[in-house]
């Protein structure tokens, strides 16, 4: 009975070492500033909003979206540059490339649902919807973009996002040095519903 009691021990502490080394947390690559997982979702739930429209029971639509600033892009720079190990040239082309689209766009990343897979056509060019945002009095009609990852990419950057909602980039013509740090509202209209993702 000893040695069963032995071997038992032996088996769940070979496994408990296995368990450990599969979830081995990758090192920042030298140079890039570095970010946790718990700090990067913390982030991202900071910038995100949520709606969900209902017509009593039916749900006519949920919306989720965050708010790309330059703050958060920079957080998902560090949390991009952890998962797939770039090298610091490779963290400033992408900083690069995200300093000039922020100069003249600012962007959101929306995870959208409608019961109706038709209805949910935000990148198509005769989409049944309209986007606006809303900063300063001004208002900026949006573009879609549907986002091309896989869910597992996907809810690696986005953990909220589920496999029944779609994936976009909706862009606004105005800088996002003009947006951040301001309330804003990013609406979505069209002859199904409407709602809003008010942002403070």
């Amino acid at each position: 009975m000893n040695k069963m009691k032995i071997k038992l021990t032996i088996l769940l502490l070979m496994m408990s070492v296995g368990y450990a080394s599969c979830v081995t947390r990758l090192a920042t690559p030298t140079g890039v500033p570095e970010i946790s997982v718990a700090d990067y979702e913390s982030a991202i739930a900071a910038k995100t909003k949520k709606v969900e429209i209902y017509d009593g029971f039916y749900n006519q639509i949920t919306v989720q979206g965050t708010r790309l600033d330059s703050s958060l892009t920079e957080s998902q720079l560090s949390h991009n540059a952890r998962l797939f190990q770039w090298d610091l040239t490779k963290y400033n082309d992408e900083k690069n490339k995200a300093i000039s689209k922020h100069a003249s766009n600012s962007e959101f990343f929306i995870s959208f649902y409608t019961p109706e897979r038709k209805h949910n056509d935000l990148s198509k060019i005769k989409t049944m919807w309209k986007m606006f945002l809303d900063v300063d009095g001004q208002r900026y009609e949006g573009k879609a973009v549907k986002v091309r990852m896989t869910l597992s990419e996907l809810q690696v950057a986005y953990p909220y996002h589920n496999r029944w909602s779609t994936p976009y980039i909706v862009t606004f013509p105005v800088a996002t040095a003009l947006t951040e740090n301001k309330p804003v509202t990013v609406t979505f209209t069209g002859a199904i519903s409407s709602s809003q993702l008010k942002f403070e």
